[in-house]
């Protein structure tokens, strides 16, 4: 099966400045909760989000046989509801999210040219957790889903050296590695999945792939992570956890393989949640280790600049750079928001915490 590798490179590097022209006004800052109820850590309630109204997302084996089930089910819902988007290639309600993932890597604005929007950019990290967001918001809303979001525990798992140890690669979960000359996933609750959207930029139809390695194992372990989180600002850590090939992020999707490493099909796989719910979790720690500043910490281009410049493309300097105020947008599945919406998990619009 063609694969094409997720190449996250950071070659026009990052660069710091002022908020783009059609940003919604900026919220107040963001301020740390005084409570400090959570079993895990402080907690940092804003808004509506409460003890009472915070979801717990738990990594997978801490999830009950029927929490598993529940959720297995309710993703195979998405497989089976008809689209709602006019995206490229869509056939179920689920392949929109994957659309819509591939559509902001291929981004023409006002008759330009720009490509990926949503990688190699400082807005990819709160664009992840918006999409997150979505994808639970569909589990709830449209599948009626009322159990726990999940996450895997790639450190744990990276530190043993069994990197797919977790039962969630079972027949009984998610399936495990791809067979036969096209790696199709043959077992599984998304055994036998056919997919329309890809390879790449095309819309064909293929399985469902895998194609697992432990290459990556030495970028998923507890030293990268703190070396990641030994940066006291967004730069710095941002670039150490998606840079090429050597991050956490892009380790993951590569060790997994297959469908996971074509970065415009990728979100195909049920398993870009589980990764990229991890991801989240890294940040989000990252973020509560220094409230005070990380929570309002965002920086970075908007935009590929080596794209910019190979299509000629000339944008006014007040919207290359991602700020508290920048529009994250998912192809109209849920309104628009800002980054400042989404710095803290427990601000309001979200509202959630993880299990440890």
């Amino acid at each position: 099966m063609p694969s094409l590798v997720l190449s996250l490179l950071l070659g026009a590097g990052l660069v710091q400045g002022a908020a783009i022209a059609n940003a919604r006004p900026a919220h107040d800052s963001v301020t740390q909760s005084k409570a400090a109820t959570s079993t895990t850590a402080a907690t940092f309630f804003e808004g509506t989000c409460t003890a009472e109204k915070v979801t717990i997302r738990k990594e997978w084996r801490k999830m009950t046989r029927a929490e598993k089930d529940a959720y297995l089910e309710a993703e195979k819902c998405l497989f089976n509801l008809p689209a709602n988007t006019t995206l490229d290639g869509v056939t179920t309600r689920f392949s929109d999210l994957q659309a819509l993932h591939r559509a902001y890597q291929n981004v023409t604005q006002d008759s330009q040219f720009v490509g990926d929007i949503i990688h190699n950019v400082g807005q990819f990290l709160p664009w992840h957790r918006f999409y997150m967001h979505t994808h639970e918001t569909l589990l709830r809303e449209q599948c009626s889903y009322t159990g726990p979001m999940s996450w895997w525990d790639e450190e744990a798992d990276a530190n043993a050296g069994k990197l797919f140890q977790s039962e969630m690669w079972s027949a009984n979960s998610f399936g495990g590695n791809g067979t036969g000359a096209d790696l199709c996933l043959m077992d599984g609750a998304f055994a036998n999945t056919t997919m329309h959207i890809g390879p790449g930029l095309e819309d064909s139809s293929y399985c469902l792939y895998r194609d697992q390695t432990a290459e990556f194992v030495q970028y998923m372990g507890t030293d990268k992570l703190t070396e990641c989180k030994s940066h006291n600002d967004y730069y710095g850590f941002f670039n150490c956890m998606v840079d090429f090939n050597t991050s956490p992020h892009v380790a993951g999707h590569n060790a997994t393989g297959g469908m996971m490493s074509d970065i415009y099909a990728s979100a195909g796989d049920p398993m870009f949640f589980m990764h990229h719910n991890y991801i989240d979790r890294v940040w989000w720690q990252w973020q509560a280790g220094n409230s005070s500043s990380r929570l309002t910490d965002m920086s970075g281009n908007a935009y590929n600049m080596t794209t910019l410049e190979v299509n000629g493309v000339t944008l006014p300097a007040s919207e290359l750079n991602a700020t508290l105020d920048y529009v994250l947008q998912v192809a109209d599945v849920l309104p628009d928001v800002t980054i400042q919406e989404v710095m803290n998990i427990q601000g309001g619009y979200l509202c959630y915490e993880y299990d440890y």
